[in-house]
């Protein structure tokens, strides 16, 4: 947990300095709306429901994949002072 703690104050700096929260706000938004699409698509027209469960489950992948988490933590590792030596 203390490693989240971390990521959190890191990832705040990142934003304020690099972003803005409004960008970042924007972003959940839109990846939030992304993850409900089927359900909505679903109260307005017909969807089956294997496309809609599809759809999330890749929507879910993509965000895992570009996950700032992983990056920030990959990147952590490889500063030196870390705990493992950096491998070339």
């Amino acid at each position: 947990m203390r490693d989240v703690g971390e990521y959190l104050r890191a990832y705040g700096a990142y934003v304020s300095a690099n972003l803005g929260w409004r960008r970042a706000l924007t972003g959940a938004l839109v990846w939030l709306a992304g993850m409900f699409a089927p359900m909505w698509t679903k109260a307005l027209v017909q969807v089956p429901t294997w496309a809609a469960i599809a759809w999330m489950i890749v929507w879910a992948l993509l965000g895992y994949l570009f996950a700032p988490y992983g990056m920030w933590k990959h990147h952590r590792t490889q500063t030196p002072g870390s705990d493992r030596p950096e491998r070339k």
